[in-house]
């Protein structure tokens, strides 16, 4: 009888070792970056991209005509197509959308002052992660979130833009989908 009080606490024991005993789950290592190629010039694909006045006109909807027709109208202004994207990346990013005038802002968020077509002034940052980019336009009372999303085979890119405004209850965003011209 000396050996079951012996082998009683022993399993016990047991199911404690058989949990300690179990592999620690490995911490992932930093991935290595990627050279993301942003330079070239893109075309729009609209056929995997939001129609942009059909989406100006499902935000607004709800509201009632007077703040319908003035949000409209801001949208509009703000969130313009374009079915040409160019784009030179170095130190300074410069990204051209349509014929507007580019868009030039160091890589590293530095703020800079970027005037639009119309003459309207808006500061512009940039920043990049890897195979994403986010390019903030501010001004003119409202902020407009470019984040370009460079897809795996590197001849694609999804634009996703954000429009937001303090008197806009919800941020407006669509999708534009570019393929890069050979």
């Amino acid at each position: 009888m000396r050996v079951l009080p012996f082998i009683l606490p022993c399993l016990l024991v047991l199911p404690v070792i058989a949990q300690k005993a179990k592999t620690p789950a490995k911490t992932a290592l930093p991935a290595k970056e990627d050279k993301v190629d942003w330079d070239g010039e893109w075309t729009l694909s609209a056929s995997q991209s939001d129609k942009v006045e059909e989406r100006i006109d499902e935000h607004v909807k709800d509201l009632n005509f007077a703040m319908k027709l003035l949000w409209k109208k801001k949208l509009q202004g703000a969130c313009r197509e374009f079915n040409k994207l160019d784009i030179l990346a170095g130190e300074t990013f410069s990204v051209t959308m349509g014929k507007e005038r580019s868009i030039d802002t160091p890589a590293d968020g530095t703020e800079s002052d970027w005037k639009r077509s119309d003459d309207k002034v808006f500061k512009a940052t940039l920043t990049k992660d890897g195979p994403t980019m986010v390019q903030t336009i501010t001004g003119d009372g409202y902020t407009l979130k470019y984040v370009y999303s460079m897809r795996k085979d590197g001849s694609s890119l999804a634009l996703q833009v954000t429009y937001t405004h303090p008197k806009l209850d919800n941020p407006f965003s669509y999708k534009l989908v570019f393929k890069r011209n050979d």
